[in-house]
């Protein structure tokens, strides 16, 4: 299903914009306070439980793969979200946002990965919704990204088990964001890998290499630039669903994606000194054999022009008479050749 299905569809359409997939829709529900924690796993929408509201408890269903429409409008409408917002969530083509409603907040994003086989980056949508003693994510793929957040809350680490909802929903944005660090690393060090074949064998270095790292770098770009204007409206929110100790660490993550894009940044002007760096050696090399091939050409020039001149059909050339004219010329003709060189080697041409 692409982005254009979606032409002409009202506003509100749950549409799945995504690939679809046959695996069932997997639901993990958490809800906690800092004094108890309770954590089920829903394999299929069948047997799903949404659980009632619970005073002073915060709770967390982290929903796994996008495609089940149905189900995603029902956990929507259970929670009363927007259905402009239950569209975006179903809109992997979205670009990241942040946006405020009376009842919750809403904020969508990417998550990437790394494929380092096929040098290439994947992405997948995250949305994440939070009001007042919940929190609903969605993630397009069936991967349990979240897992190490889940650990946390269970063992009762960092401030996430005192703080409400909206402090688990800049938790689950930090994670991703911080994610970002690693992909930008093993790009950075597939660049220094480039640079040192480039420096000790640029022929073995294929150009659609530094291409690749350059379009990864743009993809990861393009997806965080908007976020970085999303995390600055989250910042700027003056609502009571959000806690002002929670707004600190909001700004952290603000300046942590700053930071990514003045990686990618930095990156890309590496990819750039490569691009000519890998032109500079190749250039270099071709100039080394068109010089060796110059060299040649330079010697055989005299050698050339003394075997032409005896090999005239004049009969009155003197040297032709001569018993050991033959190997006389082969000698002067070596002895060129062997000054030539001397000549060479001292100019430091080759």
């Amino acid at each position: 299903m692409g982005k254009k299905n979606k032409i002409g569809l009202p506003p509100g359409t749950i549409l799945y914009t995504g690939h679809k997939s046959t695996i069932p829709i997997k639901v993990t529900y958490v809800e906690y306070d800092s004094n108890f924690h309770k954590e089920e796993v829903y394999e299929d929408d069948l047997h799903l439980l949404i659980h009632l509201s619970k005073e002073n408890i915060t709770q967390w269903y982290d929903i796994r793969g996008l495609h089940d429409e149905d189900l995603i409008k029902k956990i929507a409408e259970i929670f009363g979200v927007h259905p402009l917002v239950t569209e975006d969530i179903v809109d992997v083509y979205k670009r990241p946002e942040y946006v405020e409603y009376d009842n919750g907040h809403f904020i969508t994003f990417k998550s990437f990965i790394y494929h380092e086989q096929e040098d290439d980056i994947s992405t997948q949508t995250i949305s994440v919704y939070f009001g007042k003693g919940f929190v609903l994510s969605f993630q397009e793929h069936e991967d349990d990204i979240f897992e190490p957040i889940r650990t946390r809350i269970k063992n009762s680490k960092g401030r996430v088990r005192n703080r409400s909802a909206d402090y688990l929903g800049y938790s689950i944005v930090d994670y991703i964001v911080d994610s970002y660090y690693g992909i930008i690393e093993k790009l950075q060090v597939r660049l220094e890998q480039i640079e040192f074949q480039i420096n000790n064998d640029p022929e073995s270095v294929n150009k659609s290499e530094i291409y690749n790292c350059r379009l990864n770098l743009v993809k990861i770009r393009k997806q965080i630039m908007p976020l970085r204007e999303a995390l600055n409206q989250f910042i700027r929110s003056d609502s009571d669903l959000i806690d002002e100790r929670t707004i600190v660490f909001i700004r952290d993550v603000y300046d942590h994606t700053i930071q990514v894009i003045d990686s990618i940044d930095s990156s890309r002007e590496i990819i750039g000194g490569l691009q000519d760096l890998y032109i500079s050696e190749i250039s270099l090399r071709m100039n080394k054999v068109m010089q060796f091939l110059t060299i040649i050409t330079a010697i055989f020039v005299p050698l050339s022009f003394l075997a032409g001149l005896y090999g005239m059909n004049f009969e009155n050339i003197p040297e032709l008479k001569f018993k050991y004219g033959y190997f006389v010329l082969l000698g002067f003709m070596l002895l060129t050749a062997s000054l030539m060189i001397v000549v060479f080697r001292k100019k430091k041409w080759f």
